[in-house]
């Protein structure tokens, strides 16, 4: 590190915290590009969302699961962030506030118009101690006044106050979406919003609409880093725009104090070092589907077919006409569609089947019958009906990929694909 490097600006963790609720941070400060562990205790929450943001905006963030009423997240600090503070938020799913304080980072890369931060060396003799009693030889002070002041002094500490109220089991995801389309609007009672995990196993969720733009999921039995789709679908047969809203969702400091950071030359220059090669060496986790279980809450298919046991087509079309039984093409409100019946029955086209493809709902039947039939492992028709929030499902059709991924078998238009990490 050169001195070009030593003259940037640098940060540290004071804790402002008003509430009982228990947040420590690893580090007195922190470099971008290493991790930031959170940890968290708390009576009254079994999810706890932690934030860090500066005047901007949201700068990273973790969702923190709480077992035994205790949990810890980490957050991976971008390397683009200015050097100065930032106001690490921890609350729970219902925006109800747990724990704010301010957590300092230094950016040894590069400088920023947003740079608030002073440099002041300490000489070899004597070292000052930390001011919050931690190991860390360097630290920062704020110079702006007295940090324990209350109301917070970027604001809002007041704002959001703490209901005591104990969250219910599982995860809520929120989405947002365009529900005006092609020049036609479309109310809540118009719109089916779905969440679904892709894999070899079916986790699918209707959410609920709380107006006529945002959908809620209550998700559970999901946990880790995990593939969905998000999907929205019209009563008329549209699919609608959809994007995963950000949980977090504290609020903006207004303004935040400046600093003066007292560092240690040696230690930066280590930890600097390290956070390069941590950055260099590290790699995006891969993201393994769920295995295969051909039961949905504990009930296996009234008909299973495995394509390796048949003779091998080139379309799903082929295979649902020379092998499947109880399947028929038909339309729903003038929208093509795929139906299922038990052995027994005759088909019911009054209610709709759900159709999957590794878990992703199937909307355009046209697309899944020219698929590559080779692709397939297995076909399950589960008979019966099934209620997913306000829909009623007569069967549902899974398909069940090799891999498990949706190999060369993109989502659909105005779906959204990401990978989302579930709380543990």
């Amino acid at each position: 590190m050169n001195n070009r490097i030593l003259s940037l600006t640098v940060a540290m963790v004071l804790a402002l915290s008003t509430f009982a609720t228990n947040v420590v941070t690893d580090r007195t400060w922190y470099l971008v590009g290493e991790t930031m562990k959170v940890s968290v205790t708390d009576n009254d929450a079994t999810i706890a969302y932690a934030e860090l943001c500066d005047t901007h905006g949201l700068a990273a963030g973790v969702v923190i699961g709480l077992k035994g009423n205790e949990g810890t997240g980490i957050i991976e600090l971008p390397s683009d962030l200015h050097s100065g503070y930032y106001v690490l938020s921890v609350y729970t799913r219902h925006n109800a506030k747990i724990s704010q304080q301010l957590v300092a980072v230094i950016n040894p890369l590069r400088k920023s118009a947003d740079d608030d931060i002073e440099w002041v060396e300490i000489r070899p003799t004597p070292n000052p101690s930390p001011r919050d009693g931690s190991s860390d030889s360097s630290y920062a002070e704020n110079i702006a006044g007295n940090t324990n002041q209350s109301p917070l002094p970027w604001g809002g500490a007041e704002s959001r106050p703490w209901f005591g109220v104990r969250e219910t089991e599982g995860h809520i995801i929120k989405a947002n979406i365009k529900n005006v389309y092609d020049g036609k609007t479309f109310k809540a009672s118009q719109i089916c919003p779905s969440l679904s995990i892709v894999g070899k196993q079916i986790h699918y969720f209707e959410g609920q609409m709380v107006n006529d733009s945002t959908a809620v999921f209550y998700t559970f039995g999901v946990h880790g880093k995990q593939p969905l789709v998000l999907s929205a679908m019209s009563s008329n047969g549209v699919s609608l725009p959809i994007e995963m809203i950000s949980p977090f969702a504290a609020l903006l400091p207004k303004q935040l104090p400046h600093l003066v950071f007292h560092y240690n030359r040696s230690e930066v220059e280590a930890r600097s070092l390290d956070m390069q090669r941590h950055q260099i060496s590290k790699k995006e986790e891969a993201v393994v589907p769920l295995d295969y279980d051909e039961t949905v809450f504990g009930t296996k298919p009234d008909l299973t077919y495995n394509l390796d046991e048949y003779r091998q087509f080139l379309t799903i079309r082929e295979v649902l006409l020379e092998y499947v039984s109880c399947v028929k093409q038909t339309k729903i409100d003038d929208v093509p569609r795929l139906i299922v019946r038990k052995e027994q029955d005759v088909y019911d086209s009054t209610l709709p089947t759900l159709v999957l493809i590794d878990g992703m709902p199937v909307f355009d039947v046209e697309r899944l019958l020219n698929y590559d039939a080779r692709r397939v492992h297995y076909i399950n028709i589960y008979a019966g009906q099934y209620t997913f929030g306000n829909t009623v499902y007569n069967g549902i059709l899974s398909f069940v990929t090799r891999s498990g991924r949706l190999t060369n078998y993109p989502t659909e238009r105005n779906m959204q694909y990401l990978v989302y990490e579930f709380p543990s």
